[in-house]
């Protein structure tokens, strides 16, 4: 069996839980060690650039091909709305699939709305 690799991080760490969009695959986890071993389960995980998003919103970067979250990408920082659409447009859907409701977000404060898909994706 092959050791799945660690995945690391380059100038700091971000603010856990984190998910991680692999071509609208969405993948999340609540330590370095349990998103790495679901990142090693995707089989359509090619050598590239992906977003991702801490759990104050702010944008990293996950670089496939050295295992490496970076702080350095384009969108440093996701909306409550952004998050939502990237949670219900994503690609594995289960058939039970439970959309977010995009109503009343100025209610919500961002970390609410984060941690609520974090649980949604973390149940699947």
């Amino acid at each position: 069996m092959d050791k799945i690799p660690p995945v690391q991080f380059l100038f700091r760490k971000p603010k856990y839980p984190v998910i991680v969009n692999i071509d609208g695959v969405l993948t999340c986890g609540r330590s370095a060690i349990t998103l790495a071993n679901r990142l090693s389960k995707l089989i359509n995980l090619q050598e590239g650039s992906y977003d991702a998003i801490d759990s104050t919103g702010e944008g990293w970067s996950f670089y496939s091909d050295k295992w490496i979250l970076s702080p350095l990408c384009i969108k440093k920082r996701w909306t409550k709305l952004e998050i939502i659409w990237l949670y219900n447009n994503r690609k594995n859907k289960a058939s039970n699939h439970v959309t977010y409701s995009e109503k009343s977000l100025s209610s919500k404060r961002l970390d609410r709305v984060f941690n609520d898909i974090f649980e949604l994706l973390n149940k699947t």
